[in-house]
């Protein structure tokens, strides 16, 4: 199975993606849960409207995908309502003024404190996967 890596920028109010794997194909969303219910449904109309030579073999099978955040505006941005600076900042160790710059743009991270901000958010993911009630 093709896993298609979609890479999520910041735009405007809202976020726009794009398909590495995939030429002219750009989907643009409020949030990152609206983008997910309707890239699905536009890779499929685009790829109905490729030539036959133009589709490739993976095109035919399954495939799933893999959400690439190009900064932490996008992260913040994409999970408006969900994720705010102060609280990747909590879940990642990373100081709040500092966090707040990224979340902005004004600074971009290093890959080190990108890097702890994605294990951060993930052991947060973890956890929650953990919760049960009785």
């Amino acid at each position: 199975m093709k896993t298609l890596k979609v890479i999520v920028y910041k735009a405007g109010k809202g976020i726009s993606a794009h398909l590495s794997d995939v030429d002219g194909f750009v989907i643009a969303s409020e949030t990152m849960e609206k983008l997910r219910k309707d890239l699905l449904a536009g890779l499929q109309f685009h790829i109905e409207g490729l030539y036959p030579e133009e589709k490739k073999d993976w095109m035919v099978e399954p495939y799933n995908f893999e959400y690439v955040f190009h900064d932490i505006p996008s992260l913040v941005e994409g999970y408006n309502g969900l994720i705010n600076q102060s609280s990747l900042a909590r879940i990642s160790g990373i100081n709040e003024s500092q966090m707040r710059q990224y979340a902005l743009g004004i600074k971009k991270p290093s890959k080190k404190i990108s890097t702890r901000i994605e294990i951060g958010l993930k052991k947060y993911a973890d956890e929650l996967r953990s919760i049960s009630f009785a």
